[in-house]
């Protein structure tokens, strides 16, 4: 077990903790105090403007439905690209792709708002859970895993998401765009981390190879 936990660190803290906020939700908290922990935790224009940091953090374990569903989807893209690239690389591809979803998709609505596009009522929206994070780790996985079956679970996985996630593309919802932004995040990045694996594996390579001076 203890091999497993350490290989697997990223992706077992993540799915604790959503699933430990998940129950507070669930079994805790009267129903004011989930909204008011949803209003709180989301990144939308409001809080993003005093708070971007903890609210990012925060909106990628609270969730306001469906919690079953993305766990287990979570399991299915994060632990491939944690095989494939190792805890720290990992958090840092999710994490970038989260960052990067949230903040473009705000960002449009933000100028959408200030052109007279949208009414102020988007500057309070819903907007959390994991799904960015969701969005990156499927594509990756499945560009990037090892192992055909895994690859091919992370594909179904997103083939049966994507109708819903990118719902509300054409209209510029924020969630759509967030989604959409996230799954090209997490295929630009993993190619740049495959990239850079491979030149740090070469180099030594090629010294290897290469005569000895006076030799």
């Amino acid at each position: 077990m203890g091999p497993f936990v350490r290989r697997y660190a990223m992706p077992l803290t993540f799915l604790g903790l959503f699933a430990a906020v998940w129950m507070v939700q669930a079994l805790v908290l009267p129903p004011d105090a989930r909204r008011a922990v949803i209003a709180w935790a989301s990144t939308n224009l409001e809080n993003l403007a005093v708070n971007p940091v903890g609210t990012m953090v925060a909106s990628a374990f609270v969730a306001e439905g469906a919690q079953g569903v993305l766990l287990v989807v979570a399991a299915i893209g994060l632990f491939p690209v944690t095989r494939r690239f190792g805890n720290l690389r990992a958090v840092v591809l999710v994490a970038a792709s989260h960052v990067l979803g949230t903040l473009i998709s705000q960002g449009i609505a933000l100028v959408r708002l200030q052109a007279g596009l949208l009414s102020e009522s988007i500057r309070t929206i819903p907007d959390v859970g994991p799904s960015y994070v969701l969005c990156a780790a499927l594509v990756a996985a499945f560009l990037y895993g090892h192992g055909r079956v895994r690859r091919l679970l992370a594909l179904a996985g997103w083939c049966a998401l994507v109708p819903v996630l990118l719902d509300g593309l054409l209209a510029l919802e924020v969630a759509a765009v967030g989604h959409l932004v996230a799954m090209l995040a997490g295929g630009l990045i993993g190619g740049l981390l495959l990239l850079l694996e491979r030149r740090r594996v070469a180099v030594p390579e090629k010294m290897a190879a290469e005569p000895v001076a006076g030799a």
